[in-house]
C-alpha cells in the first residue's frame, strides 16, 4: 500500500514538473519580452454578462456622464494617436475599425458596428431601427472632418476619415486620420448609464447603455446645451461595441507586463467621468435652461445628483 502511494506521489510530482514547463516564460527564444497574455484569435470572446429579471429591478435611474481624455486616468483611451501602431489602438481607432472592417463571428459571418444618428431634439438618444446610419455613402458623413476654413480660413474642402466607394465599400483614410483636427480633438465621450438595484442579488449595478464621441472643436453654438448637442456626432449601443473591445488590448500604463482589454477596462470602471445630467421630470440637463450658467451652479448640481445616488444606496440598508 505504501509502495503504491509512493508511486502515485512520484507520478504526480513528475506531472507537476511537466505542467510547470508548459508555463510561458517571460522571455521568448529570441531573448525579448513575451507579454503575459496570449494574443486573441479572431473568435475570442471574453464577455461576461449577468441576466437581470425585470421583476427583480425595483429601482433605476439614468445618468449622463462625460469621459474626458485629459484626465490621467483616461489616457489609455486616448493614446496612441499614431494610426499605424501595430499593437495598440485608441478607443476611437477601435471604433473606426469596427465600423469599417468589422469582425468575423463564430458562424463565419462578417459583423460591423452599427451607428445611430444623433437625436436632433437633444443629446438623450432614442434607438429605433430607422435611426441606424446605413452602410452607404451616408456613413462617411458621420466621420466628416469639418472644412478647415471654419478654423483657419484657408480651405473649403470637406475631408472624411471613412470613405465609401461602390466597388470596395468603406475604408479608413489613414492620412486624414493621422493629420486631421478631428482625431486630435476627440478628447471626450458622452455616456448614457443606468444605475439600478437588483433585489435578487441585493446589489446596485451600473451599466453603460450607449456611448457617443464628442467633437470639442466642431461646435459653433453659443448656448452651452446647444453646444453639447452639436458635438454629438453619432451614438453607439455599448453592447454592440463590447465584442470588439473584448478582442483588443489597451496600451499599458506604467506596467508593461499587465495588459487589459477595453472591455475589462470599462467593466472594472477604471476610467473617471463627471455627471452632466440625468432623467428628470423637467427633461433637461444641468447645462440646459439656465439664463446665467456658472461653474458653481454646475458643480452644485453635479454634487446633488451624486449625493442622491449615494443616499439611495445608504438609506436602503438603514435600520
Amino acid at each position: 500500500m505504501k509502495r503504491t502511494l509512493l508511486i502515485i506521489v512520484l507520478v504526480g510530482a513528475a506531472l507537476g514538473l511537466q505542467a510547470q514547463h508548459r508555463i510561458n516564460s517571460f522571455f521568448n527564444e529570441l531573448g525579448t519580452v513575451r507579454i503575459e497574455t496570449q494574443e486573441l484569435d479572431e473568435n475570442a470572446d471574453t464577455i461576461a454578462t449577468i441576466f437581470h429579471r425585470t421583476d427583480d429591478i425595483v429601482w433605476s435611474r439614468v445618468i449622463y456622464r462625460v469621459i474626458d481624455m485629459r484626465y490621467k486616468q483616461n489616457f489609455q483611451l486616448y493614446f496612441p494617436t499614431n494610426p499605424d501602431d501595430p499593437k495598440y489602438w485608441s478607443l476611437f481607432r477601435l471604433i473606426l475599425d469596427a465600423v469599417v472592417n468589422g469582425r468575423t463571428t463564430l458562424d463565419g459571418q462578417q459583423e460591423y458596428l452599427p451607428l445611430y444618428s444623433a437625436n436632433p431634439r437633444g443629446i438623450k438618444p432614442m434607438f429605433p431601427d430607422s435611426m441606424i446610419i446605413p452602410r452607404t455613402k451616408e456613413m462617411q458623413t458621420a466621420f466628416a472632418v469639418r472644412p478647415m476654413s471654419e478654423i483657419i480660413d484657408t480651405d473649403d474642402r470637406d475631408e472624411y476619415l471613412v470613405t465609401y466607394d461602390d466597388s470596395i465599400g468603406h475604408r479608413l483614410d489613414i492620412n486624414t486620420y493621422g493629420y486631421s483636427n478631428y482625431v486630435r480633438n476627440q478628447i471626450k465621450y458622452l455616456t448614457m448609464e443606468i444605475v439600478f438595484f437588483d433585489k435578487h442579488t441585493s446589489r446596485f449595478y451600473q451599466k453603460i447603455m450607449a456611448i457617443a464621441p464628442l467633437q470639442s472643436a466642431m461646435s459653433s453654438a453659443r448656448d452651452p446645451y446647444d453646444n453639447l448637442v452639436e458635438q454629438v456626432r453619432f451614438w453607439i449601443l455599448f453592447d454592440h461595441l463590447r465584442p470588439f473591445m473584448a478582442r483588443k488590448y489597451m496600451i499599458p500604463l506604467n506596467n508593461s507586463s499587465k495588459r487589459v482589454t477595453f472591455d475589462n477596462f470599462f467593466a472594472e470602471h477604471m476610467y473617471t467621468s463627471y455627471i452632466i445630467g440625468d432623467d428628470n421630470m423637467f427633461d433637461r440637463m444641468i447645462v440646459q435652461g439656465q439664463e446665467t450658467l456658472t461653474e458653481e451652479f454646475v458643480h452644485r448640481d453635479q454634487e446633488r445628483i451624486a449625493s442622491e445616488l449615494l443616499n439611495m444606496e445608504l438609506d436602503l440598508w438603514e435600520y
